[in-house]
């Protein structure tokens, strides 16, 4: 195979716009049709990815030295302004109705839950379901509470560990092993410290992580005339078709891994694998260069969820009345679609990073504060312009956002001194 080029414009970190009207499963691809903007459209393709993965129960793939198999559940966190579009991830979640309407079956648990009840309800579902919650600080609250101490819950699900509880009321003893559990968070920028905390928190790594960096444009339906309501009623009528129609083929998908007698397992080939190794190569030099040690927790899980994603939309692309086979490989097709997300993903991970307070808790041979700031900061000349600043952040893909971040706040911190407009100097 060709090396797939990954090179876009810069400070660009959407991932829709990038790919191809037939690249994604035809399932996904339709529910596509509701989201008007590239941002919403992102956040719906994570929705769908992340609550399709239920789906997909018999699915399975090997990671690792030594091999520790894994499932197609994802974990998806995403941060955007208030009344950017957040809602529309609820349809990732109607497309599920189908399975839910299965006899009644449960599939979703509140994030609300105290780790007691989260226990619980994993061994009623046998250990598998979906939390989501459209705020986050749903699950903030959970966790700051004495009673919903689950963090460490949510870190064994990443990995399917074995969850046990002693309750002590009765001495029963719970124990949920091999747990498959997805996960879609979300909330504003201020949701997130309350959540995470600082940057030494190992939750962050387990989340494909994705920021809206750009305010919403204002939606003026209201004003729209008579003609080019009905035109707009007609297609928002033909995207709840095609929405309709996707719930019943993921229904369809369902049963077929519901009731297959084996476990399909899933791989890249070998070449591509071999780009997956090129690729980490340089992320990883271009991140620890900006970052240090800080950021390796986050680098070395980016490969599982890239297979994750990758075995999702293999997945989706089944056909539900064939039998399920007992191997798949990753279409070339899914694998570009794949190794684009890696590295937008990785960009929208130091996004998130960066909004985060540094390292509370000095550790042994840890760096202080962040890094990537001190070796942005060492990297520019003693005296420089604004547009120096914004050519380094365009090679380390820093935001613009962040970079204003940043020289305001080397400002405040005596750090450089603003000389005049646009043109700064560092402190002596």
């Amino acid at each position: 195979m060709e090396n797939i080029n990954l090179n876009t414009e810069k400070n660009d970190m959407f991932i829709t716009s990038h790919l191809g009207s037939d690249s994604l499963p035809g399932l996904v691809q339709n529910c596509l049709t509701v989201a008007k903007t590239t941002p919403m459209k992102d956040m719906l393709l994570l929705s769908l990815l992340t609550n399709s993965a239920y789906a997909l129960p018999a699915m399975r793939f090997y990671h690792g030295q030594p091999r520790h198999e894994y499932g197609a559940d994802l974990m998806t966190m995403i941060l955007a302004p208030a009344a950017s579009g957040k809602g529309i991830m609820n349809y990732g979640r109607s497309v599920m109705k189908a399975i839910e309407g299965e006899k009644g079956k449960q599939v979703y648990i509140p994030a609300n839950a105290s780790s007691a009840a989260l226990v619980a309800l994993l061994q009623r579902f046998r250990g598998r379901g979906i939390i989501m919650a459209t705020e986050m600080d749903t699950l903030s609250q959970a966790l700051r509470s004495s009673y919903g101490q689950f963090s460490d819950i949510i870190r064994c699900l990443f990995e399917h560990e074995t969850i046990s509880q002693l309750r002590r009321q009765n001495d029963e003893f719970i124990e949920i092993r091999d747990p498959h559990v997805s996960m879609l968070l979300s909330g504003t920028y201020n949701q997130l410290t309350p959540l995470l905390q600082s940057r030494e928190n190992g939750l962050m790594s387990r989340f494909a992580c994705y920021v809206v960096t750009e305010r919403a444009d204002f939606m003026d339906e209201v004003w729209d005339s008579d003609s080019y309501a009905s035109s707009s009623a007609e297609s928002t009528m033909k995207s709840y078709k095609m929405l309709e129609k996707a719930t019943e083929q993921l229904g369809a998908l369902y049963l077929q891994q519901v009731n297959s007698e084996h476990t399909c397992f899933f791989s890249f080939t070998e070449a591509q694998r071999q780009q997956v190794k090129r690729m980490f190569r340089a992320e990883y030099d271009t991140y620890a260069a900006a970052y240090g040690a800080e950021f390796d927790q986050t680098l070395k899980r980016m490969p599982v969820i890239m297979k994750r994603i990758g075995m999702v939309l293999t997945g989706l692309r089944l056909d539900p009345n064939a039998p399920l086979p007992e191997h798949v490989f990753c279409s070339e097709e899914d694998f570009r679609t794949v190794l684009l997300m890696g590295h937008k993903l990785l960009m929208h991970a130091a996004t998130m990073y960066d909004l985060l307070p540094a390292v509370s808790t000095p550790t042994p041979n840890a760096p202080s504060g962040s890094m990537m700031q001190k070796q942005f900061l060492n990297s520019l000349p003693e005296e420089f312009s604004k547009q120096d600043a914004e050519h380094l952040a365009d090679a380390l893909g820093v935001s613009v956002k962040t970079l204003n971040n940043w020289l305001t706040n080397w400002v405040k911190n005596l750090n450089i001194q603003h000389v005049a407009y646009g043109s700064y100097s560092k402190s002596a």
